[in-house]
C-alpha cells in the first residue's frame, strides 16, 4: 500500500477513533471518504424498518448539488416501499454482502440485463448471496424500483463502490462511493480496510443511543416502584436515584453502601434492601438497590402524594411531619421558620389534597392508592 493510502487511512482511523458526546462518525467520513476514494460522489444513510413499510434514519452526503432533498428524495421513497427495492433486504442484509465492499455498474447497464456487480460477471449473483431461482425477481424489482431512485438522485449512470456496515444481521448504514469511472482494486482495498473501522465505530453509536433510550426507560420503571430506588456503581457511587430515592439519600447512603457491599461478598442481604446486579455488555458492574423499609416506604409516600398533589418542596416538607403527627410548634422547630409560617404550609396543603382538617389529610394520606 502506498505511503499517501496509508496516510489517508490512518488519518481516517484517528477521526473514527475520536469519540464526543453526541457526535456522528458519518457526516464529516462520507466527504474525507469521496476525497480518499477520488468519487464524484459519496452517500451514507440508514434504513428504518417498520410493520409495513421502510423509511430513512439518516443521510449524509457530499457531491450532491444543493437543491437535491437528499434526505427527503430518499425517505418517500423507501416509505412507498412493503418490500426490499434493491439487491438486499435491509431488515436483514444476506451475509453475503455484509461488512463487504461491492463494486457495481450503473443503473442504465444493469437495465440492459448486465451483471450487478463490475468484475464478477457471471458470479455477481452468488457475491451478492442471491439464489439462482430469485435472480429473475431480484432483477425485476431493482429495475422498477431502484433505477427509478438513481434517477431522482442523478446517479443512474455511475458506477458504486458500497458497503452495509452491519452488526450481526442488523443494518447500521449503507455507505458508498459513485464516479463515472469504475473503481479501481487499489480504492476498492482501501474501501475494505475501512470497514472494519466503521463497523467498530457505528456499533458504539448504536450502543450510546440505545444507552439514553434506556436511561428514559430505567428512570420511569424506577419512578413507578414508589419505593426510594437507587443506581450504585461497584464503588459505591449514586449515579442515579429516583425521586424518593433522592430525598432518602440526602440523609445518608450508608446503608445502601453496606448493601451493595454484602451483596458483592456474597453475605446475607438486608432484610428491608434489595439488591440486584445490572450487567451491561461494556461497562463495569452497577447494581440497583430498593429500599423496602418502613421509614423509606413513608417517604416515598409522601414524595409520590407530594407530586400528585403539586405540592411545593416546602410544602412536601410539612405534609412529611404532619403524619408524623407532630404539632405546628415542632414542626418550625425542624425547619427553622415561624409557627405562622408552618400554619399558612399546613393550609395550603390541606387545600391541595382536598380535605379540611388534620386527621382528614391523615387518613387520605395513608388510605390513597
Amino acid at each position: 500500500m502506498e505511503s499517501r493510502d496509508r496516510s489517508f487511512l490512518a488519518d481516517l482511523q484517528r477521526q473514527i477513533d475520536t469519540v464526543e458526546p453526541g457526535a456522528e462518525a458519518l457526516p464529516s467520513l462520507t466527504a474525507r471518504l469521496r476525497e480518499g476514494l477520488r468519487a464524484e460522489r459519496a452517500m451514507a444513510y440508514g434504513v428504518t424498518v417498520g410493520l409495513d413499510h421502510y423509511g430513512a434514519g439518516f443521510c449524509h452526503a457530499a457531491g450532491f448539488s444543493p437543491e437535491t432533498e437528499l434526505f427527503n428524495t430518499l425517505d418517500g421513497f423507501l416509505r412507498e416501499r412493503p418490500t426490499p427495492w434493491g439487491y438486499f433486504d435491509p431488515a436483514r442484509p444476506a451475509s453475503a454482502q455484509r461488512n463487504r465492499v461491492l463494486h457495481f455498474r450503473p443503473a442504465t447497464q444493469v437495465e440492459s440485463q448486465e451483471a450487478p456487480l463490475h468484475e464478477a460477471g457471471a458470479a455477481s449473483w452468488k457475491r451478492l448471496g442471491i439464489s439462482p431461482d430469485q435472480e429473475a425477481l431480484v432483477r425485476e424489482r431493482v429495475s422498477q424500483s431502484g433505477v427509478l431512485l438513481y434517477r431522482q438522485l442523478g446517479m443512474e449512470n455511475m458506477f458504486q463502490l458500497r458497503a452495509l456496515i452491519c452488526e450481526g444481521p442488523a443494518l447500521l448504514s449503507w455507505i458508498g462511493a459513485l464516479r463515472s469511472e469504475p473503481f479501481t482494486a487499489r480504492e476498492q482495498r482501501i474501501f475494505q480496510t475501512l470497514v472494519p473501522m466503521l463497523q467498530r465505530r457505528l456499533t458504539l453509536e448504536a450502543r450510546l443511543r440505545e444507552a439514553g433510550l434506556l436511561h428514559s426507560a430505567l428512570e420511569a420503571a424506577m419512578e413507578a416502584l414508589g419505593q426510594p430506588a437507587f443506581v450504585l456503581t461497584s464503588t459505591h457511587q449514586v449515579v442515579h436515584a429516583n425521586g424518593a430515592g433522592r430525598a432518602l439519600a440526602a440523609q445518608s447512603t450508608q446503608p445502601l453502601t453496606e448493601a451493595v457491599r454484602r451483596h458483592t461478598q456474597g453475605e446475607p442481604a438486608l432484610p428491608e434492601i434489595s439488591v440486584t446486579a445490572l450487567r451491561v455488555p461494556g461497562l463495569a458492574m452497577h447494581y440497583l438497590v430498593v429500599d423496602k423499609s418502613a421509614l423509606s416506604q413513608a417517604n416515598a409516600r409522601v414524595h409520590l402524594l407530594a407530586e400528585r398533589w403539586e405540592l411545593t418542596s416546602r410544602e412536601e416538607q410539612v405534609l412529611e411531619h404532619i403524619v408524623q403527627g407532630q404539632s405546628n410548634r415542632a414542626i418550625a422547630a425542624q425547619l427553622g421558620c415561624s409557627e405562622r409560617t408552618v400554619e399558612v404550609h399546613v393550609t395550603h396543603v390541606l387545600s391541595k389534597a382536598w380535605v379540611e382538617s388534620r386527621s382528614a389529610l391523615i387518613a387520605k394520606f395513608f388510605q390513597s392508592p
